[in-house]
């Protein structure tokens, strides 16, 4: 008998999903967790236990309710957690926001700089085609 699929069996209540770890949902491959939170859904991240580093990784659910072989071999392990990206989603608006006040302050400060530098130059400047002369002078009617 596969025992990691024994508590399916006997509690209703443990639910199997589908996760991924490869960003490419259409043809990632599934792998089935377990789970006893009932809020769990499509799109969350949950940590996965891994043969890797700190032995748990990150997966995005891609399907839930799912139901099982009870003849199945594969292993099933439990999802440790979801993980809640509110905290984060909302700092990095945050900073996003900060970078973005900070671009507009450099553009105005060089802006405000090469006025400043051509003031210094503004009869010339503005004696310029390109700062508004461009038309002949109107012509003044003669009377005859």
């Amino acid at each position: 008998m596969n025992y990691s699929i024994a508590v399916l069996l006997i509690n209703p209540r443990v639910r199997l999903v589908h996760g991924i770890y490869e960003a490419d949902e259409k043809n990632a491959p599934r792998t089935l967790f377990k789970t006893l939170d009932p809020s769990i859904k499509v799109d969350d991240y949950v940590i996965v236990p891994s043969s890797t580093r700190h032995k748990m990784t990150v997966n995005k659910i891609v399907a839930v309710d799912l139901d099982f072989d009870p003849d199945t071999t594969v292993d099933i392990k439990w999802v440790l957690g979801t993980i809640d990206r509110t905290q984060y989603e909302a700092t990095v608006a945050m900073e996003a926001d900060a970078v973005a006040m900070i671009k507009s302050a450099e553009l105005r400060e060089k802006r405000e700089k090469l006025a400043a530098a051509l003031i210094k130059d503004r009869d010339a400047l503005m004696a310029l085609p390109i700062a508004g002369n461009m038309l002949p002078p109107p012509q003044v009617p003669q009377v005859k």
